[in-house]
């Protein structure tokens, strides 16, 4: 089924990959907003809302997204769960799973005030395992697979591929900056640079996470050095 007809579009990814900084670019690049399927208190600020297309859900966003479903509503739908049961497209945001990694790790101790390690989050300890969710998404049919860099860089060629897939025009040019994401919501949008992150592991860590997710690392095109150094929009850093 073609995004532009279907009642759900998934946004997925593993967290702290870009989801947020996708839901930007689809409103202010395509003028589309977007729902998701947690409460998201995180982003309620009413300026990071209008800034990121966020619709609030209500109390329970399952509910209201089935509620939408039913009346034929067409919604683009935030989700770090594994792939649903359905043939619903998706678009799907990777990044450097090291980078991922270090800031969901930065996201559950400072924001969702969890007592967690860096190891564990590697581990899949935290809820979800980077390697499992990455490959779990990918043979899902209908899946547009976006970078995270190309996305914090406005890539041209990335923004076409979301307005084929979406069957929408791009209405407005990138405009979207890490430091104007940053000013809104400092902790959130944390630092904006894969390899700031990267550079939080130290060897153990480093040899962690080769042994467990290197090979679906490397199947993804990532590797030494860093890709996605650049500060240009990097949302969920």
């Amino acid at each position: 089924m073609p995004a532009s007809r279907a009642p759900v579009t998934w946004l997925a990814s593993y967290p702290r990959s870009g989801n947020t900084l996708l839901r930007t670019i689809l409103k202010r690049c395509f003028g589309q907003s977007s729902q998701s399927v947690y409460d998201d208190t995180e982003l309620s600020d009413p300026d990071v809302s209008e800034m990121i297309g966020r619709e609030p859900v209500g109390e329970d966003p399952r509910d209201f997204i089935a509620r939408s479903r039913e009346s034929g509503r067409s919604l683009y739908v935030k989700t770090h769960e594994m792939p649903p049961a359905d043939h619903h497209p998706s678009i799907y945001v990777v990044r450097d799973g090291r980078s991922a990694v270090v800031s969901h790790t930065h996201y559950l101790r400072e924001i969702m005030k969890r007592d967690i390690t860096l190891a564990e989050v590697i581990e899949g300890k935290s809820g979800q395992n980077w390697s499992a969710h990455v490959r779990a998404w990918m043979p899902r049919s209908h899946t547009l697979l976006v970078r995270y860099e190309d996305l914090a860089a406005g890539d041209a060629a990335t923004l076409k591929k979301i307005s084929t897939f979406i069957g929408k025009p791009q209405l407005h040019a990138f405009d979207i900056s890490f430091e104007a994401l940053h000013a809104l919501s400092p902790v959130f949008f944390r630092v904006g640079s894969d390899s700031a992150n990267i550079l939080e592991m130290d060897g153990e860590m480093q040899r962690l996470f080769e042994r467990l997710h290197g090979e679906t690392l490397r199947a993804m095109g990532y590797g030494a050095p860093a890709r996605g150094a650049s500060r240009s929009a990097g949302a969920n850093a």
